[in-house]
């Protein structure tokens, strides 16, 4: 999947979820919109849902069951959607990357940065897609091995996301030691949210490689009885599915399992009786 930082619309521009597909009632969606627990929905209406919408609500619902009331879910909801764009948090990512002695961003990356910070309209826009939690759904779609988890103290109030190995920091690591805390692995609601987009989109999704929707568009809609697919990389465990597997979760969990190199290549046989043998070629 496309790792560039910058390049991060099309998870945002996809949206296909409904809150029914994740087993959640409109009255009960309802009741979190009248009570701002949901910010990114209209007051009159709501609709389809990008992933870091979904995984919030699948959060929320969570949440719920666990007894935590509507007025710190809604305090929540502040503290995740908006105190990063009133502090102006992709800011201070921007300027982090901008103002780094050893920089690693090209000389067209870096101009780009410059060009949006000097564009208030864009920079709004920008903001309200951009913070801790949508750089956690990020990091664990784009990033090999970097599963992220909601850390929520109720008693307190405070969150942090933990991304991959990273630790909390000092302060939260003593409030663990005082304080009853909620963790929330996410990257199971990703890879439930990812399989339901799978199944029902038969066309490319944006936030998928050439190589991935490939994969998409054959394990799951030319209907294969078996598929055998080999990988020249002794890191990445070949994959085999059959008529009796759930194939859209498990090549989400593929997928979101192995980074796959962008320069690969599939190598296609198709083979009796509706099977085929897929090689994929990383190196």
């Amino acid at each position: 999947m496309n790792t560039d930082y910058i390049a991060t619309g099309e998870l945002f521009s996809e949206r296909y979820i409904l809150p029914r597909h994740l087993g959640i009632s409109s009255r009960q969606v309802n009741y979190w919109k009248e009570r701002v627990i949901l910010p990114f929905f209209e007051k009159e209406k709501y609709g389809k849902m990008n992933i870091p919408q979904a995984v919030w609500l699948y959060a929320i619902n969570e949440l719920t069951k666990l007894g935590i009331d509507t007025k710190r879910l809604a305090q929540l909801a502040k503290d995740v959607w908006d105190l990063p764009r009133e502090e102006k948090y992709l800011d201070s990512i921007f300027e982090y990357h901008l103002n780094k002695k050893v920089n690693r961003l090209d000389d067209v990356h870096i101009s780009s940065l410059k060009i949006m910070l000097d564009d208030e309209l864009l920079m709004n826009t920008l903001r309200t897609e951009n913070n801790p939690f949508t750089d956690a759904i990020k990091a664990s779609i784009y990033i090999e091995k970097s599963p992220s988890s909601l850390l929520y103290f109720p008693n307190t109030g405070e969150h942090t996301f933990i991304i991959g190995d990273i630790t909390p920091t000092l302060k939260l690591n003593s409030l663990m030691n005082q304080e009853t805390s909620i963790c929330i692995p996410l990257i199971g609601f990703i890879k439930k949210i990812v399989t339901i987009e799978f199944e029902m989109i038969e066309g490319d999704l944006a936030y998928l490689s050439q190589i991935e929707n490939q994969l998409k568009d054959i394990i799951l809609f030319k209907s294969p009885k078996y598929i055998e697919l080999v990988i020249d990389n002794e890191k990445i465990k070949p994959l085999i599915i059959t008529e009796q597997h759930k194939k859209g979760e498990q090549l989400a969990n593929f997928i979101l399992s192995n980074k796959l190199p962008k320069n690969s290549k599939l190598l296609i046989e198709p083979r009796s009786q509706d099977n085929y043998k897929l090689t994929l070629i990383t190196k």
